[in-house]
């Protein structure tokens, strides 16, 4: 599916931002967290070092004082501190609706012209963050402004092809395919049928790539649907069910408990 930049920008716009975390910290030489996968946004501003980030099967990007990167959620990142000198970074992480990043997994990254206005609005959410019941309009402005003149200055292109390149071509059909039909029941057995891989060999390559499983992907793409599909009163958990890919409700419930860690009733609040 493609996207650009300005459509991903439009639906940040109308959407509430939920901050989850507002930081400014450095980072010492060689630290590198464990690999994961995150269900938040973030937002990072590079001061001074420099640091290794990936996610899921790009490839590598080295960033430094000046860079500026948007992490969408649901993929999976890693990142180390390369430089001799600590690596000082200022964050946001915060969530959005799941709809918007339902199929989009790009690392953005760019050293804007305007770093020194990123850099200034960064720091006034920071400072805002200890008051965050009494300003959170204000920083979801605020942040919103960022956003804006950071996709707004990227070039006008489509983001499509630059990680398809980097997958194994099957790896790659198999993301695209679950992407448009996670509704589809039977999704995992019509996409082996599709493949010319050892499904054994297809499950060991899918999985050293994206780092999930092709179930587990499916699962996810299936529970981020399901998240956003609650939210609409009109829908039965049924249909809701249904329109996740799953014929059976009591199974849905059973799988979204398993997954959000509550029940698709408390999903609506």
């Amino acid at each position: 599916m493609e996207t650009s930049f300005r459509g991903i920008l439009a639906q940040l716009m109308s959407s509430h931002l939920n901050f989850e975390q507002v930081r400014h910290e450095a980072f010492e030489s060689g630290f590198s967290p464990s690999g994961q996968i995150v269900a938040s946004c973030r937002f990072i501003i590079f001061i001074a070092g420099r640091v290794v980030y990936q996610i899921e099967g790009d490839n590598e990007v080295t960033l430094d004082a000046g860079s500026v990167v948007f992490v969408p959620p649901w993929v999976w990142r890693e990142w180390k501190v390369v430089s001799d000198e600590p690596a000082e970074l200022i964050w946001t992480v915060f969530s959005v609706s799941e709809r918007i990043f339902h199929t989009f997994d790009h690392l953005v990254s760019d050293r804007p012209a305007e770093f020194s206005l990123l850099r200034s609005g960064m720091e006034r959410i920071h400072a805002l963050n200890s008051k965050r019941e009494e300003y959170d309009l204000l920083m979801e402005g605020e942040m919103k402004a960022i956003l804006a003149r950071f996709f707004l200055s990227l070039p006008i292109q489509e983001m499509d092809n630059r990680k398809s390149s980097r997958r194994h071509s099957e790896v790659d059909h198999a993301v695209r395919w679950l992407q448009a039909h996670y509704d589809v029941p039977s999704a995992l057995a019509e996409l082996q049928e599709q493949l010319t891989l050892h499904p054994d060999y297809f499950r060991d390559l899918f999985r050293k790539q994206m780092h999930e499983s092709p179930n587990h992907y499916l699962t996810t793409l299936r529970m981020r649907a399901a998240r956003y599909y609650l939210k609409d009163p009109a829908l039965s958990i049924k249909e809701v069910a249904a329109r996740c890919g799953y014929t059976d409700a009591l199974y849905f419930s059973r799988a979204y408990r398993k997954y959000w860690h509550h029940t698709p009733s408390e999903g609506r609040g």
